[in-house]
Formats: structure tokens, C-alpha cells, sequence
């Protein structure tokens, strides 16, 4: 029997009815002398630090760092009848088949399976990019040796136990180092989400910090000939009334020289002319995927991610977690038919199927290649749905649309002793951009070098500078694969812009949610901005944890891995090396002035607790005494404890009533005070001399 092990149900039901006469069974489906099975994603998870010691359950500072000796795997709960059902079917197995997804996780998924059961058979590996028919039969009649992707088993191998390692134990360090500060729960700190909220609050500081600078453009209108044109002052550098960044902020600077060229006649000292030429825009892989349904749909990365996932296995669309934008040259001839199944919109009833654009390109293709349909239509996708799989067809349909070609111009011309830039651009051929946003225009007149023109109007704009735009779901994403954009170091710079950034196109989107799951961020209608608690998360974190550069570069040796050009092993004795430099800056801070605020009573460390009354409020406890102490939270730190004042009492003076009433102070007006009976049908009094007064009427 040959047996496919699939990633998933969906995928094992596309192998299945790729094979033929599928027979549905408890947990698998035979097909003739084939069987097929399936995982639900990872059967199986690393072991927590107490199944390895049980004294490693108590967070105890000094037993970091957690570094197993031999690393245990344990089934994750609710798999185990799935489990069983494997393990019945490798006993009668004579090849197995991974089906596992096309990446490093779906190759280590039901590899670990395999060395699980001990199963040391023959087995092969199917690479399913998109599960329509066609693929399917293609693949299934290319399978390949397993040992041959062994190398991503490893990657993902080691992406998971330096997770672990890394997470664990920095996480526990720095939630002890949160308890000494008062702060309380879990704080998690992890490979991948902590420079990624390093990002955001990064960010938001910039913008909080931001100074909005003024400064004067200075716009002419020049009149030539052949028509007249706008341009703007292009200062010096010897000018004075710059700026560092080049920008003229003297606003009388810029009013006299507005002054003194209006009127005034000048000559053109240059003018070119070039032919440019735009191609469409490639095929999109994950991440540009995000970033352009963030921007044109609001949809978050995780949404995007999930309605991509189901596009692929209704076998709409391909692969979703793919980190490349270009296509296999192979698959050209495919163009036709696909084209021709999407018929219904102008941008594929028009688009030429023997154009060739720059993304077939079979060198530049890694694991995956670009997302493209498939060629398979269905009718009534829910909305979000249908929203996606027509960005990604239209995608596609442009590459067989031939390029924008736009004649660029540019004009300086010299009036009063000063330069004057114009730019403009004149659309040639519209191509792509006809089903696309459209170039903006501004036509110049035909000048030459050595021409006169005159100022014909003359004035001063004044503007000011911008702070950069909070994150976004699809720019955080964006900025998490570009990494290199944000850093300084130019070598570190120079590397990583080679590399894959941070995380992974399957991974980027979880990392958001977590973070937002975790209280660090939370959306503010498109954008994320950081919490109080995510921005006190990094200030506490050593700056290797929170430094891009360390998990870039580690991501970079993980793809080395996969690619078999780094050894497991030494990728993770580093990691063991590097644990301890990594947290011990979080252990020690516990004794520099950072052990937080003594209870008044006992001098145990207090707790700052959030207020369930009142939200975004704060208190502060000590729960070590019979009766617990509070004290108020004054801007982040333990106010003094407040006595509460003895109210004074006076018989209620209502004919007949033996009850006391009670003296308090107005809130809405301090100082104001006023009595009440224990008897509540009785009326309120005024406060005289500390006695109850006349009945207030209300």
C-alpha cells in the first residue's frame, strides 16, 4: 500500500480525487492501493520546561537558562484518535508519501510524525503548488525522494526549538522582572514579536516626539512661447535660510525672492526629454498581498492569510505562503486557458495571452512562485472573498498587458539669479494602466535650452512637515519583510536587504495577532499603535531582543539551513551560547533600582493591578496581609494610603424619625457639603455649621 500523509483535510481530499474511486473512511480515504491521510497542521508540539524536570514549573530566576538535553515531543490534545489512525495505517504502509504543505513547516509536520512512530520505510514527497486537477496529476506523477527536502525539515526543526528557547526563557525572565515592578500576568517576550513591537513603538514615539517644521516653497509661473508653466525655486546649497534638510525656512528670505522675480524675464538652461517605460506590476506574494487589501479593503494580514488559505483549497487560486512575485516559464502556456476561464471583465477579454512580461522568470522563482488563479471559477464567494480572488486574477491579467510608456521632461530654467525645476510627464501608450490607477499628468510645452521666458506671477506656500504615518496591518507587514529599511548600520543594512527580513510570509500575520492578543498593541480604526503595556515591554527588553538585525540574521541562517549551506547542529549550539547574553540583562535588572515599590506595611514588593470600575485606571496591592493594602496610582507609581474620614452624625430633626443622618461632601462642588437620613424617604439638608439645615427640595 502506498500511503499520502496530508497536511490538512482539504489537501488530502484534493490528493484523493486526484488519484480516483476515493472511499471515504473513518480518518482516511483508500483509493484503489492507495491510501490517504491526513495531519490537522502539527500533531505534535515541544514539551513544556516541567516535562522535562519538574522543578523547571516553578518560574525561578535562577534556573534560567531552560536548555534541554535530549528535546521531547508530545501530541497536542484532541489529535490523538487522528494520531492512532496514522500509526494503524504505517504498519501496512510499503511507501509512505509527505503531503505536506510546500514550505519548511509542511515538510517538518509530518516528518516528525513519521520519526514519531519510528517509521524507517520508503518515503517520497509530493510539491503541491495549487490543487486544481491539472496539478494535482502533474504532481502526482513527479513524486520525489523524501531525503531530498531534508534540509527544510531541518530549517523549520530549528526556526521551532529556537522559538522555544528563546521565548521560554526570556518570557519567564521577564515576567519575574515584571512582578519586582508591580506589573502583573505573563510578559511575553519572543524571537519574532518583540522586534516587531520594538517597530511599532518605535514608531509611535517618533510621532509622539514629532516637531512640525514650517518651511517656504517658493512658485512661479513662467510664461514661454508655446505656453506657459508652473515651477518652484530650487535653492542652492550656499543659500542661506536652509534647513539640514535643504529646505528654505526663512520666510522673508522667501517672500524677497518671490519679490524679485516677479516680472522679471529669464532664459531655460536646460531641458531633457526621456521615454520611459513602466511594466505591470508582478504577480503578488503574500505580503504584497496584505499590504494592498490593507490599503484597498481594510482587511487585516490574518484575514487576508485565511480567505487566501480558502481560495487555495477551493483550488481557486495557488499556494498562498509564498515569499516570491515571479512565475516559472513553464507555466506559460498555461496563460491561454486561464484567461479564458476569467473572461467576464474587460481586463482579461483584452489582455494578450502571448505577451510575456517580466515575471516569468524561472531563475528568480524559490520554493513558490507567484499567486495566480488557476483557472477554476465559482460562482457566489462570499464577499471578502471574491474582493481578494478578483485582486489577484486582475494581478495576473496584467502581465499579458503591455507596458505604460510616458515621455518624462524636465525644465530649469534661470530668472532673477535663481534656478526654477519643473517636471512633468506625458502618457504615450496608456498599456497596463488602463485597468489601473492612471499616471498623474502634466503636459509641458516644447522649449529647447537658450529660450526666454518671463515671470508672470510669483508667491510664497508655506508648509510644514509630516511624521511619518502610524503602522498599518499591510505596512507593518511590508516593514517586517523589508527590515534592512529600518536600520542604520549600513553593512547590517546591505545584508539583510538579501535576506527575508522578519518572520515569514506564513508566520507575519500570527505574529500581529499575538501581539494584539497579548495587550502590546491594539488597532485604531487601519492603524496599530502600542499600548502602555507593549511601550513599558520595551523599554525593559535588552536591546539584542528587541534589535531586528539578531532575528533577521537569524532568519537568514534558518533559509541557509533549508537551502543546506548551515549545519543544524551549529545554528543551535549558537543558540545555547547565545541564551544567557540574551537574558541575563532582564535577571539583573531585578537588583539595579528596578525591584519596584515596597508595600508600606510588610515592604513586599506591591502589585499595580488595573481597575475593573474604571478603564484605563490603575491601583496598587499587597495581598500579604489578613486584610489586603490599596493604595492609588499616582502617574505609574504608589500614592499614600488614604484614611477615610469619619462622616459626622446628627439626629434627623423630621417629626417623629429615630434615625442619625450623615454628613458629606458634594462631588460636583467641593467644599459644598450637605446631610441624608438613614430613613431615604426623608429629604436631603443643607450643612449648617456642621448641622443639618433646611430640607432641600427637589
Amino acid at each position: 500500500m502506498r500511503l499520502f500523509i496530508a497536511e490538512k483535510p482539504s489537501l488530502g481530499r484534493a490528493i484523493a480525487e486526484g488519484l480516483g474511486s476515493p472511499q471515504k473512511n473513518e480518518g482516511y480515504i483508500t483509493c484503489g492501493d492507495d491510501t490517504v491521510t491526513w495531519c490537522f497542521g502539527h500533531l505534535l508540539e515541544l514539551a513544556n520546561p516541567d516535562d522535562y524536570k519538574p522543578e523547571w514549573k516553578k518560574w525561578d530566576a535562577n534556573a534560567l537558562p531552560i536548555i534541554p538535553d535530549e528535546w521531547k515531543v508530545l501530541p497536542r490534545k484532541g489529535v490523538a484518535k487522528q494520531l492512532n489512525v496514522i500509526k494503524k495505517l504505517l504498519k501496512k504502509a510499503d511507501v509512505v508519501v509527505n503531503a505536506g504543505d510546500p514550505d519548511r513547516e509542511g515538510q517538518l509536520l509530518v516528518d516528525e510524525v513519521l520519526e514519531h512512530f519510528g517509521y524507517v520505510g520508503n518515503v517520497q514527497r509530493i510539491w503541491l503548488a495549487s490543487l486544481d486537477e491539472k496539478s494535482v496529476t502533474t504532481a502526482l506523477s513527479s513524486l520525489k525522494d523524501n531525503k531530498d527536502f531534508a534540509t527544510l525539515s531541518h530549517a523549520a526543526l530549528a526556526r521551532s526549538r529556537a522559538d522555544w528557547l528563546t521565548g521560554i526563557n526570556a518570557t519567564r525572565a521577564m515576567t519575574l522582572l515584571g512582578r519586582s515592578k508591580g506589573m502583573q500576568g505573563v510578559l511575553s517576550l519572543g524571537r519574532v514579536q518583540t522586534p516587531t513591537l520594538n517597530l511599532i513603538v518605535t514608531r509611535d514615539k517618533t510621532i509622539s516626539n514629532f516637531k512640525p517644521q514650517k518651511y517656504a516653497v517658493v512658485q512661479a509661473t513662467l510664461n514661454h512661447e508655446n505656453g506657459s508653466f508652473k515651477a518652484q525655486l530650487q535653492p542652492s546649497e550656499d543659500m542661506t535660510g536652509l534647513d539640514e534638510e535643504g529646505r528654505l525656512i526663512d520666510t522673508a528670505k522667501a517672500e524677497a525672492i518671490a519679490k524679485e522675480a516677479a516680472n522679471q524675464t529669464g532664459t531655460i538652461v536646460e531641458a531633457t526629454s526621456q521615454k520611459k517605460t513602466v511594466h505591470p506590476p508582478l504577480p503578488h506574494c503574500l505580503s504584497s498581498l496584505q499590504k494592498a487589501a490593507s490599503a484597498k479593503f481594510g482587511m487585516s494580514a490574518k484575514e487576508v492569510l485565511d480567505i487566501a488559505q480558502r481560495l487555495y483549497e477551493k483550488k481557486l487560486t495557488t499556494y498562498p505562503r509564498s515569499d516570491c512575485r515571479y512565475l516559472p516559464e513553464e507555466q506559460f502556456d498555461d496563460a491561454q486557458r486561464i484567461l479564458q476561464a476569467l473572461s467576464s471583465a474587460p481586463v482579461f477579454e483584452t489582455a494578450n495571452p502571448q505577451l510575456k512580461s517580466k515575471a516569468w522568470n524561472t531563475k528568480k522563482v524559490t520554493a513558490h512562485h507567484g499567486i495566480i488563479p488557476t483557472g477554476q471559477v465559482l460562482a457566489d464567494l462570499p464577499e471578502k472573498d471574491a474582493k481578494l480572488f478578483e485582486l489577484i486574477s486582475t494581478t495576473y491579467a496584467l502581465q499579458f498587458h503591455p507596458p505604460l510608456i510616458y515621455e518624462a521632461k524636465k525644465i530649469v530654467s534661470e530668472v532673477a539669479g535663481y534656478l526654477w525645476s519643473t517636471t512633468g510627464q506625458t502618457t504615450l501608450e496608456a498599456g497596463w494602466t488602463t485597468f489601473d490607477k492612471q499616471p498623474d499628468e502634466q503636459a509641458l510645452s516644447a522649449v529647447k535650452k537658450a529660450d526666454e521666458v518671463s515671470c508672470t506671477e510669483s508667491k510664497v506656500e508655506m508648509k510644514q512637515t509630516k511624521p511619518p504615518a502610524k503602522f498599518t496591518e499591510g505596512t507593518l507587514i511590508a516593514a517586517m519583510a523589508s527590515i534592512h529599511r529600518f536600520i542604520d548600520d549600513t553593512e547590517a543594512k546591505k545584508t539583510l536587504k538579501e535576506n527575508e527580513g522578519i518572520g515569514t510570509e506564513a508566520t507575519r500575520a500570527g505574529i500581529i495577532e499575538t501581539l494584539k492578543q497579548r495587550g502590546y498593541i491594539k488597532t485604531d480604526k487601519k492603524n496599530l499603535i502600542s499600548t502602555e503595556l507593549g511601550q513599558h515591554i520595551i523599554t525593559l527588553t535588552p536591546e539584542q531582543l528587541k534589535d531586528p538585525i539578531t532575528t533577521a540574521l537569524w532568519e537568514s541562517r534558518l533559509s541557509a539551513i533549508a537551502a543546506g549551506t548551515e549545519q543544524f547542529d551549529t545554528f543551535m549550539s549558537d543558540q545555547a551560547h547565545l541564551l544567557p547574553v540574551l537574558i541575563t540583562p532582564i535577571t539583573e535588572s531585578a537588583g539595579t533600582g528596578l525591584q519596584g515599590h515596597p508595600c508600606p506595611e510588610c515592604g513586599k514588593t506591591l502589585r499595580r493591578l488595573p481597575s475593573k470600575k474604571e478603564k484605563g485606571k490603575f491601583f496598587w496591592a499587597c495581598f500579604e496581609h489578613d486584610k489586603p493594602v490599596f493604595l492609588p496610582d499616582i502617574k505609574g507609581k504608589p500614592g499614600t494610603k488614604q484614611t477615610k474620614t469619619k462622616l459626622l452624625q446628627a439626629p434627623c430633626p423630621e417629626e417623629g424619625c429615630d434615625k442619625v443622618m450623615r454628613r458629606f461632601e458634594s462631588k460636583k462642588k467641593k467644599g459644598t457639603f450637605f446631610w441624608v437620613c438613614e430613613n431615604k424617604e426623608h429629604p436631603l439638608r443643607s450643612d449648617d455649621n456642621e448641622t443639618p439645615g433646611e430640607a432641600i427640595r427637589m
